[in-house]
């Protein structure tokens, strides 16, 4: 007879890591919540920086930085998402370390670590990938999240 799924004391993990949550330091916040309006809307304007000024490309990186600062406790290494500027371009970057967003083309290797991400990026499900030293959390459009454990 299966085990009642209610009231586990113990905490499967998988092959890669635990898939729904994950705490983020002191407080133990969660990375994965779902993400705010104001973040989805700084992801979406992100693919417009080609056309859009760098004292508007430097706001939306400061409000992404922000969203992360004061809810999440953790800063990801970077993140990944879908370039809709068209060919040759397939998905595009964002470090938030230094704010620098740059569009990648179609087989070019996107930098520190970021390269992981790059398939799930060019899904239509995610928004965004987020990703972290030790994990990568994929946002999708409504701003729900799935954790996922990284080699």
């Amino acid at each position: 007879m299966p085990r009642p799924l209610i009231n586990r004391t113990t905490t499967s993990t998988g092959l890669s890591g635990p898939t729904t949550r994950s705490t983020a330091g002191a407080g133990g916040r969660m990375r994965t919540a779902r993400r705010s309006d104001s973040y989805l809307r700084a992801i979406r304007a992100l693919d417009g920086s080609g056309r859009i000024g760098a004292v508007e490309v430097g706001k939306l990186v400061d409000d992404i930085r922000r969203e992360f600062h004061e809810k999440y406790c953790a800063v990801p290494i970077g993140i990944v998402g879908k370039c809709h500027l068209g060919p040759p371009f397939e998905v595009h970057t964002l470090a938030t370390d230094g704010g620098i967003i740059e569009h990648y083309r179609t087989g070019q290797e996107l930098p520190g670590g970021l390269e992981k991400a790059r398939t799930m990026a060019s899904s239509d499900a995610y928004l965004a990938i987020e990703v972290y030293a030790d994990r990568m959390v994929c946002v999708r459009p409504d701003g729900s999240t799935v954790a996922l454990g990284s080699d």
